[in-house]
């Protein structure tokens, strides 16, 4: 099993780093697509991934996950420029570069069950419900469990788990 793991291992190490945050992003970004619940209206036509203001993230997501269903639904997967309006969206992820969109963001989605993953110290308190932070090198996540309910989107048992404090 060791032996199998290392031309992962070894290809990861070569990967730049932020190459490697990306994929590991993107990788979170389809779990907690994939294990948290949305409303039941939430649960028709596409399931929609906004990636605002990182190219990277958006590639590895389009490439890696982009052909695979969320439950029932089809992934897709949009880079953004621009905060969206009128476009549904069960996942944002909203890079450090574009925090400055952040009162923007909650505005357009004050009252959809849009799931806000952000990437700076702080975004939490700013309207993130999942943030990604750097723990001793290693790539973590902290959750407002209490938000993402008011959003309707309950988290999974993974997902809780996974989280740091």
């Amino acid at each position: 099993m060791i032996a199998s793991a290392l031309p992962w291992l070894s290809a990861l190490a070569q990967l730049p780093d932020d190459d490697v945050v990306a994929m590991m992003k993107a990788n979170y970004l389809y779990q907690f697509s994939n294990n948290n619940n949305w409303p039941a209206e939430s649960k028709k036509g596409k399931f929609y991934v906004g990636i605002l203001g990182n190219n990277g993230v958006y590639s590895v997501m389009l490439e890696k996950y982009g052909a695979k269903p969320i439950g029932s639904q089809t992934l897709e997967v949009l880079s953004l420029t621009e905060v969206p309006s009128n476009q549904p969206l069960h996942v944002l992820y909203v890079d450090k570069s574009r925090k400055a969109d952040m009162p923007k963001i909650l505005k357009e989605f004050k009252d959809k069950p849009t799931l806000i993953v952000t990437s700076w110290d702080g975004a939490l308190v700013q309207g993130g419900q999942i943030n990604f932070k750097m723990d001793n090198g290693f790539l973590r996540y902290q959750l407002d469990r209490a938000a993402m309910e008011n959003r309707k989107i309950t988290p999974g048992l993974k997902i809780i788990q996974w989280a740091v404090q």
